[in-house]
Formats: structure tokens, C-alpha cells, sequence
């Protein structure tokens, strides 16, 4: 049975970085490339003149919201008084729950409530107020598979953004299922394996005023909270477009950690800064040899000359629709790759930047420069690529084998295996965030 302890949800400071666990952005081999191609996600190609944001505007999301209301959540939400203040978790998910409520980015909000078997659909209204401590419906837990199995089965699930707020804790009441973790939450997760949906999973801490049932229950099977600091979760599933959008448009900024998994972009735009800019420009082509657009006019069809000599140029990538954190442009100096099979292309260090101040660039949030010092006698292609990060650190640091005594930091039963479960749910390895390709020639 999950068990759902109460914890102290601290208000969710700005997104943190993931676990920055790739190597360094510069030259790429041949073979580390290759290696990763049989994940790698459709090439984008860059048009000429972006679509303007009014021809471009997606569709308003749908979004299911989804509230675990078990007798181990009850401490996350208690009763508040004039003399008391909300706890991080009644602050974070009350101001969740409003955001996807009124945002312009939504045209269909559900709420539910995840009371044992079945999410029971409720009102805003009712919603909010169980946050806010009216928790009298607070049922025996789901063991988090079936919980999860039980939401993503909801007609429409997979095509919706779903936001699952839980403790996630996960002990099995067949202690033999406990060797089963990973495969179970790999099979809960069946629709997001088949239909390509992507998993982001936000992590804070927050007060937990009440009982906390331990997945481990020896040497005590309930303990006793007072105010101490507990984990509790928000998951978002669907498909990776509206996950990335949801977060950066509707989420009170992300959890003080977090970990992303299918979240690839099958396109980006993007273009080469050749004739965009002004002649001296720092974002203008630099180096002794020479590059121009093949057709005369933007495009990824490049022209390079003398390129033994060194060719720079500069490339804008909008990248709105990464989550906060790998918009960051420490996270996208270490983590972008460059690759040119038969020639040699580095990303110049620390050239990844926000787009400032450039009125030709203003469809793009970022640029970058590249610089070419072999070409292939033919026509070669040019990748840049976001390799996709691998669950990053803070899992193992936020796990335990024994939750029956509370610890400073506070930790999740078995997180890793639980997050070991969700990755099963996805190739290996995981395909790259996006790509974007140029073709270039020897002039």
C-alpha cells in the first residue's frame, strides 16, 4: 500500500538546475555522435522568415489536475488560523491550482481528487479548500503504480497535460513487490512508453503538521510530525510540447529540484546570423576564411571558403519551449554539442548567450558561435544537438532504504527506484532534447 507521509513543503524556490551531468560543449566525436544517433529526434529545419507569433500561436492546453487525498497527505494541509501560517505546500499548490484555473493558457482545467481506486473529479472551489485543510474525505492510500496507471487511463489523459501532487511514496503491501519497484512503475507507465509522452518531475519540501505513516514500519508504523520539513511532489505527464509549455507558462516557477525524461522537441527554430547583422557586429562571421548563404537569401544551405584558415559564424536558436532551467546559459555552454562528419566544428566556450538588443534576432532567444577549421571535399552536415540529461544526481541524495526515522534533510522511500521505474519508461538512450541542422559546401 503507498504510504503518504506528511512533510513540510518549502515554498519552491526558483527552478534549480537539473543535474548538469553531461561534459563540456565543444568539439564532439564522430563516434560519441554516432552512438547517440539511434535516439536522435527528427532534424528541424530552419525557415527562412519565422512565422510570425500570431500564425504560430498553439492551441490553449487541457490539463487535468490531479491531488493525492490519502491519510499520509493530511499533513501537508492542515487546519490554519489567523495565528498560522499556510504551509509551503498549501502556498506552491493553491497558487498551481489558481494559475491553471485562470491562465490564458488553458481552456479546459479538471480537478481531481485521487481518493483510493478511482480520481474522483471535483470543482475548483472544493479543490482549493481541501489544500487549504478540508481533508475530511482523506481516504486509505493507492499504491503509487496503480495510482498512476488509474489517472493516465482517463479518457483523453494522453493528449491532456496531467499534474500529479503526491508524497509519492511507494510501499508495496506485498513486501515481495519490493523487488518489483522499477518494473511496476515502468508498467504503470505503459501509456507514456506508447504514445511518447514526456515525464517532468519537480521536487520540494515543505511543513507537515500530523501523521506520517513510514513505507518502513519498524520499528514504528506511525510517526508523530510537528512542523518538520517533508518531501512532496509534482509530476507532469504528457506529451513533451504541452509539458514544456505548462511548466513555462502556467507553474509558479519549478521545485528546488527537478528531472525531465522524454522531453524532446520535435522542432526548434533556428538560423545562421550572416547577413541579419551589421558588418563588425560580434555577432557577425569572424575568422580568415568565409561563409554565405548558398541561395543568397537565409537559409541552412551554407557556402564556406578557406576554411583551413578558420571560419566563425553565429547561430540563433529559439529555445522558448525548454523548461527554465535549460534555457540557462551555463546549462547550455556545458550540454550543447556541435558535429561535422569529415571535418572539425567546435562551439567557441561560453558563446551561448541570450539574444539582447538585436531587433533582426527578435524571433530567437539565444545564439551561439561556431567555429569551422575543416570541411569535407562534399556536401557535409552540420549538427547541433541537446543530448537529453540522465536522471540527475539529486535522486540518489533524496533517497532511502528506511523511512521510519525522520532525517534532516528529509528523504523519499526508495526514490530511486521509483525514478530508475519512470526512466524504463523511455529508450536508451533517451533521444536528444532537439537538433538543427545546416548543409554546408565548399565554395
Amino acid at each position: 500500500m503507498t504510504r503518504f507521509f506528511h512533510s513540510r513543503p518549502g515554498r519552491w524556490p526558483a527552478l534549480a538546475v537539473l543535474g548538469l551531468l553531461l561534459g563540456t560543449a565543444a568539439c564532439t566525436s564522430d563516434e560519441e555522435l554516432n552512438n547517440r544517433a539511434a535516439g536522435k529526434t527528427e532534424a528541424t529545419t530552419a525557415p527562412a522568415a519565422p512565422a510570425t507569433a500570431d500564425a504560430s500561436k498553439p492551441a490553449p492546453l487541457r490539463v487535468n489536475v490531479f491531488l493525492e487525498l490519502s491519510g499520509g497527505m493530511k499533513g501537508f494541509m492542515p487546519v490554519n488560523t489567523a495565528a498560522t501560517q499556510p504551509t509551503e505546500f498549501q502556498d506552491y499548490v493553491s497558487q498551481l491550482a489558481s494559475r491553471t484555473h485562470s491562465s490564458p493558457a488553458v481552456a479546459d482545467a479538471q480537478f481531481l481528487l485521487a481518493l483510493q481506486d478511482t480520481p474522483t473529479v471535483t470543482s475548483y472551489k472544493h479543490f482549493r479548500d481541501v489544500v487549504q485543510g478540508d481533508t475530511h474525505e482523506a481516504a486509505k492510500g493507492t499504491e503509487l503504480p496503480d495510482m498512476l496507471e488509474n489517472m493516465l487511463a482517463l479518457p483523453g489523459a494522453a493528449d491532456k497535460v496531467n499534474v500529479v501532487v503526491s508524497d509519492f511514496i511507494y510501499g508495496p503491501q506485498d513486501k515481495s513487490a519490493i523487488a518489483l519497484m522499477k518494473v511496476r512503475m515502468t508498467d504503470a507507465l505503459a501509456t507514456v512508453s506508447k504514445k511518447q509522452l514526456a515525464v517532468a518531475m519537480l521536487a520540494s519540501t515543505s511543513r507537515f503538521h500530523g501523521t506520517f505513516h513510514p513505507a518502513v514500519k519498524t520499528p514504528q508504523k506511525q510517526l508523530a510530525v510537528a512542523g518538520q520539513p517533508l518531501p512532496y511532489y509534482v509530476w507532469v505527464i504528457g506529451p513533451p510540447a504541452l509539458v514544456g509549455r505548462y511548466l513555462n507558462e502556467v507553474t509558479p516557477g519549478g521545485g528546488a529540484q527537478q528531472a525531465f525524461f522524454g522531453l524532446a522537441l520535435p522542432k526548434v527554430d533556428y538560423a545562421a546570423v550572416l547577413t541579419q547583422v551589421k558588418a563588425g557586429s560580434p555577432l557577425a562571421p569572424g575568422g580568415e576564411g568565409s561563409v554565405s548563404f548558398a541561395t543568397g537569401e537565409p537559409s541552412t544551405q551554407l557556402d564556406v571558403s578557406d576554411v583551413k584558415a578558420g571560419v566563425e559564424f553565429t547561430v540563433a536558436l529559439n529555445l522558448a519551449q525548454l523548461p527554465a532551467a535549460w534555457r540557462e546559459s551555463a546549462f547550455l555552454n556545458k550540454n550543447l554539442r556541435a558535429r561535422l562528419n569529415g571535418g572539425t566544428v567546435g562551439i567557441v566556450p561560453n558563446s551561448v548567450q541570450p539574444v539582447k538588443d538585436e531587433a533582426a534576432l527578435s524571433a530567437y532567444t539565444h545564439t551561439l558561435r561556431l567555429r569551422l577549421t575543416a570541411l569535407p571535399r562534399e556536401a557535409a552536415t552540420l549538427q547541433l544537438a541537446l543530448p537529453a540529461p540522465e536522471t540527475p544526481a539529486w535522486v540518489a541524495a533524496w533517497s532511502t532504504q528506511n523511512d521510519n526515522q525522520l532525517s534532516d534533510p528529509p528523504h523519499t522511500y526508495r526514490l530511486s527506484d521509483i525514478v530508475a521505474g519512470v526512466r524504463g519508461a523511455f529508450p536508451t538512450p533517451l533521444p536528444p532534447v532537439f537538433t538543427a541542422d545546416f548543409t554546408l559546401t565548399q565554395d
